[in-house]
């Protein structure tokens, strides 16, 4: 499946910025994906690198005054449907481990690793635990447009039952390594032929050791990572595949506006 994909995203601010730096994770993942072709756009010129994660990341600073940042990317991605969610087998990868610890983002407390015990039943298939527990997160915390900030925790949205897709790949995250298991975060975009405004979305990947690789579960639509899923960037938790983040001297008060497009096209 071929998708073209458009991506903007403009930050205001209610006073002039003086000095701002921002890195850019916006370059579609490699794997079961191809890049067609495509461009970030960025008020300054930027430097390519790869983060210890394997992420392309654009960096670019703005040594001016300004009240605006607009950071727009588009192109084109063609996708190979996952066999049964797994990702094909990585080279030069991360040892899964490291994705085993908790962080700031996802910790977890008691209740939480109670509600994720069933995931140390060995006799149940991975997969089928997985999906189990997106299941259960998903009814756990109710998606809620708008319910929580990217400040939030894992245990906040947990115990408050209602948030996004972040959220909910923040509780699985916390689950899993409640349970020493390794996962990841991932952002990028869900593709849905009926609708005509995307949103950016998150996920998680979890290490089957069995199989050394990794499964891709979507908290948010029950289910396991097939087609429809276009991989940015991944990471420990969002701080860390953010599609942008950055710092900045000045600006008073910070408003968003991000609007994501995308259209299957042959």
């Amino acid at each position: 499946m071929k998708l073209r994909i458009q991506h903007h995203t403009t930050y205001r601010y209610t006073w002039p910025v003086l000095y701002s730096i921002q890195h850019v994770r916006l370059t579609p993942q490699l794997g079961n994906q191809r890049i067609v072709d495509w461009k970030i756009k960025t008020p300054a010129k930027q430097l390519s690198a790869r983060d210890h994660h394997g992420n392309t990341v654009l960096t670019f600073s703005v040594n001016q005054q300004h009240r605006e940042l607009t950071v727009q990317s588009n192109g084109h991605v063609e996708l190979e449907a996952l066999r049964d969610g797994y990702l094909p087998t990585e080279l030069k990868a991360l040892n899964p481990l490291v994705y085993t610890p908790a962080t700031p983002l996802t910790q977890f407390n008691p209740e939480m690793e109670e509600f994720a015990s069933f995931l140390t039943d060995t006799h149940i298939p991975f997969a089928h635990r997985m999906l189990t527990l997106a299941h259960a997160v998903a009814d756990r915390v109710a998606y809620t447009k708008g319910s929580t900030t990217v400040a939030d925790s894992a245990m906040q949205a947990f115990e408050s039952g209602q948030g996004v897709c972040q959220d909910h790949s923040h509780v699985m995250l916390a689950c899993l390594r409640a349970h020493g298991i390794p996962a990841r975060y991932v952002s990028g975009y869900f593709f849905n032929p009926n609708v005509e405004q995307h949103d950016s979305h998150a996920w998680v990947e979890v290490f089957d050791e069995s199989r050394q690789q990794w499964l891709g579960v979507d908290a948010t639509h029950k289910a396991l990572v097939h087609a429809n899923h276009c991989r940015l960037a991944v990471a420990k938790d969002f701080i860390g595949a953010s599609p942008v983040r950055g710092i900045r001297t000045g600006g008073g008060q910070e408003s968003l506006d991000v609007q994501v497009t995308i259209e299957r096209v042959d």
